[in-house]
């Protein structure tokens, strides 16, 4: 990660919890429950104060982070406690406890803590890199998504010769999407790139990253496919009969599953962008060739981050359009991270 991601997440952990107000809001909740735990006393009502917290939960923006980010995130506790994850961690614990209060009370205390712990953290953590980066020189999003390229497993980089043909596939892919937008390949920008499993930053509008998003977010559903016949036709393979003729038939059905889903997804990204091959061959022939490197990339491991602008950060005056452009890709990407941990946990390897 790099340094000014890791400042970045300080920012988010001080906006969307801190300022939020999330631990205080957990307390009260914690007060009622503590209340209603002690003997001889009547209890009170707390429905206000949990539906007060599921609200501010749901509002946490996790899709404003990184991979990367949301990694850290985990590590420090806050991750599972936010967003629809925690709503669904804090009514579990609510219902499932609903006899035992004094269990309910020990494990939202717990969950405090870690609050509690983590915005301390952050904090000193931020202090600390101020110290040691120029705050001013830590890039303003604008009015662009930005994409950080990760180049791991399969489609990792480890030298010059992979480098150059890892190169030529995201021009192409850069190349076919900026061009069905009426862009130059130019418009997607490097700004940044670090080691450990290789991350490329690129900057571009956001136009551009809601189009590499759907077909990324496309890929992956093809892809899910994929996986599953391979996978069976593995189990088959394991079986040790004699028929290697329906694993080899299955083999053959995952490769046109993955062609037929290439194609599909061209055929939506020109519906959505409304091309058509009279007026516009050149930038469909482009787009087909990017869609194909693009479902590649991922097919092999590779991952893309999409961080959008905060809507609090956001220019007030601009055109509804972009801020629902944001919306959407919001939306594509949550749906992508859904699907890439699910893959991540098949252990199938082909």
């Amino acid at each position: 990660m790099q340094i000014e991601e890791l400042f970045d997440l300080t920012s988010w952990i001080e906006k969307q919890i801190v300022d939020k107000q999330v631990q205080k809001t957990y307390t009260d909740l914690h007060n009622i429950l503590s209340h209603n735990a002690l003997p001889n006393t009547s209890k009170q009502s707390f429905e206000t104060q949990k539906e007060v917290l599921i609200k501010l939960l749901q509002g946490v923006q996790l899709s404003l982070l990184s991979t990367g980010q949301l990694e850290v995130l985990t590590e420090i506790g806050i991750a599972p406690l936010v967003g629809d994850e925690g709503v669904s961690l804090l009514e579990e614990l609510l219902f499932r406890n609903v006899l035992d209060i004094a269990t309910t009370v020990t494990k939202v205390g717990s969950n405090i803590d870690v609050i509690s712990s983590s915005t301390e953290w952050s904090r000193v953590t931020r202090a600390q890199l101020q110290r040691i980066i120029n705050v001013d020189e830590v890039r303003d999003q604008d009015d662009e998504a930005i994409l950080r390229v990760h180049f791991q497993k399969e489609a990792h980089l480890s030298n010059v010769t992979e480098f150059k043909e890892w190169g030529k596939n995201w021009y192409e892919i850069g190349r076919g999407i900026a061009m069905a937008h009426g862009a130059a390949p130019e418009d997607l920008k490097v700004i940044g790139a670090s080691k450990g499993s290789v991350i490329l930053t690129l900057a571009t509008s956001y136009a551009i990253a809601k189009t590499a998003s759907f077909i990324i977010l496309e890929a992956l559903k093809v892809i899910e496919k994929v996986y599953d016949i391979r996978k069976t036709a593995e189990e088959v393979k394991q079986l040790k009969l004699n028929n290697q003729a329906a694993a080899a038939a299955l083999e053959r059905a995952a490769e046109e599953e993955k062609d037929i889903g290439k194609a599909t997804i061209l055929n939506k990204v020109i519906e959505q962008l409304e091309l058509n091959q009279a007026d516009d061959g050149e930038r469909i022939n482009t787009l087909e060739k990017s869609v194909k490197q693009l479902v590649n990339f991922i097919e092999k491991g590779g991952e893309v981050d999409f961080l959008v602008q905060d809507e609090a950060e956001a220019n007030l005056e601009e055109e509804d359009a972009a801020a629902n452009t944001r919306e959407e890709l919001r939306i594509i990407f949550k749906e992508v991270r859904q699907i890439e941990r699910k893959l991540n946990l098949i252990s199938f390897k082909e």
